[in-house]
């Protein structure tokens, strides 16, 4: 089941409405079996593996927190070991069969057979996996109390909101929401449905409308130059900010109709001055996870911290896919940020000696386009079928640019039509714009402060009249073949 759906639509008020008339003794158990239910939705076996992964992580936060010494570093290990095995088997399996069998070849060793194993990969399992291992980590260090009830640790994990594609929440920030104790709040209920509307105007406004375009140029790179090339990869990166930011935004709504406040996972990205800041704002809670787990410790432990970036960069490509254009896109990444911390002294001093130091305004503009072009450019290898087709796209960008722009502006061979508006009619690409620029000025008026707050600023008029022509714009643009969240595959 998705967010964006009829399905969805009917679902939430029914499980919201049963949830408030209930005692709240029972609301533990009614959010399990509808979180049940809706992960069966996509394929019902696979709650199978999610409940086994359940069992041998609850027990081993008992485990843990009873044990000492070797066994508790043991327990440990069962739990992170089951966790990566599970994630090993569905997601990277092939992956690593293919380069065996790869580089046997190169080898010389051509007769060796190695199955591979024809499942799919369950939905979002990335993303409940790296929430399972929270759990487990901060229990064996000593930061959250081993969940003794089954049903609510259970909960824990498969919480359907975040259930596919996060935020990765830690256990500190969900089980102590999870006393249930909650009344119905005209204010959580109105600040949901706010928050579950911005989420659904992202996606199906801007984000399923750029797909087709994007589409264009990464499923025909031989055909993509100069222009479109450019295009492509700064719409797909629009696109999955409007997806993934779409879907966090939903998540987090329906979570808080329930009296539950998720993370946010975005923070307005697109307006960080560096790519250090850039980081601290986009996919929030995969990179707290990488930081807290992997990079602290590794520099503690006085490992090189450029090592120890790279590494975590690498970590995260190869997080979001079974693939090496995935990798390439964390090496790309990491290398970025490493240049940019180890430049920030000599960049500074080139800004005082041009006279830039006193204009800062102008000077966090120019930075900011060159930080979401930085990004946008990597996301080349993270759209691009294969390295291939990755390497063939950024030839393609330096090429015919300028007969580009003379096609544009004479419309010749209705050039506009394949260059500029990547297939899609006139009317369909400058709407598309409208819409992204509100959705930037609307991330501008909330960079400091909460969506709430903007809100409640208003006049209640005004408020409601943004809400229906938000709807009926959402409806209105509803015209396109409905699309799954970029990340569910992750």
């Amino acid at each position: 089941m998705i967010f964006n759906s009829i399905s969805y639509l009917v679902f939430l008020p029914i499980v919201l409405i049963i949830y408030y008339l209930i005692p709240p003794k029972f609301r533990w158990f009614w959010l399990l079996i509808a979180s049940c239910y809706f992960y069966m939705w996509f394929v019902p076996i696979y709650l199978v593996i999610l409940a086994s992964t359940i069992v041998i992580d609850y027990i081993a936060g008992i485990w843990i927190e009873n044990a000492d010494g070797k066994n508790k570093k043991n327990y440990l290990y069962i739990s992170l070991i089951a966790n990566i095995g599970v994630l090993c088997v569905f997601k990277y399996y092939n992956f690593f069969i293919d380069n065996i069998i790869h580089l046997n070849g190169i080898l010389g060793f051509k007769n060796i057979s190695i199955p591979h194993l024809s499942i799919l990969l369950p939905i979002g399992l990335s993303f409940h996996t790296f929430q399972a291992m929270s759990y487990t980590l901060e229990v064996y260090k000593g930061k959250q109390k081993a969940i003794k009830h089954f049903g609510v640790y259970s909960l824990y994990v498969m919480f359907f909101p975040q259930l596919v594609a996060g935020p990765i929440e830690r256990p500190q920030a969900l089980f102590p929401q999870f006393h249930f104790n909650y009344k119905l709040n005209w204010e959580n209920v109105s600040s949901g449905f706010r928050i579950i509307l911005l989420g659904l105007f992202k996606k199906i406004v801007i984000a399923d409308h750029l797909n087709p375009m994007v589409a264009n140029v990464f499923d025909n790179p031989q055909k993509a130059f100069g222009v479109s090339v450019y295009l492509g990869f700064v719409f797909f990166i629009l696109q999955v900010y409007c997806d993934f930011s779409g879907y966090s935004d939903m998540a987090r709504g329906s979570a808080k109709l329930f009296g539950i406040e998720l993370m946010e996972n975005f923070k307005q990205p697109f307006f960080a001055n560096s790519l250090t800041t850039f980081w601290a704002k986009w996919h929030i809670s995969l990179m707290n996870w990488f930081r807290d787990y992997i990079m602290f410790p590794l520099v503690k432990k006085g490992h090189a911290w450029q090592f120890v970036f790279l590494l975590v960069f690498i970590l995260s490509g190869f997080w979001h896919g079974a693939s090496w254009t995935f990798v390439l896109w964390g090496i790309f990444n990491g290398l970025m940020v490493i240049y940019t911390k180890s430049t920030q002294k000599i960049r500074k001093e080139i800004i005082e000696k041009i006279g830039l130091a006193n204009a800062k305004s102008f000077r966090n503009i120019i930075q900011s386009i060159c930080v979401f072009h930085i990004f946008a450019f990597s996301g080349i290898f993270f759209r691009a079928k294969n390295i291939s087709d990755a390497f063939l796209l950024i030839k393609n960008l330096f090429s015919g640019i300028s007969d580009n722009f003379l096609s544009i502006i004479n419309n010749s061979d209705n050039a506009r039509e394949s260059l500029l508006y990547l297939g899609q009619n006139p009317i369909s690409f400058y709407l598309l714009l409208l819409f992204l620029v509100i959705l930037f000025v609307f991330d501008w008026l909330t960079n400091k402060m909460s969506i709430d707050d903007f809100f409640n600023k208003i006049k209640i008029e005004l408020r409601y009249l943004i809400y229906i022509i938000t709807i009926f714009v959402i409806i209105l643009m509803s015209n396109v073949p409905q699309t799954d969240f970029v990340y569910f595959q992750f």
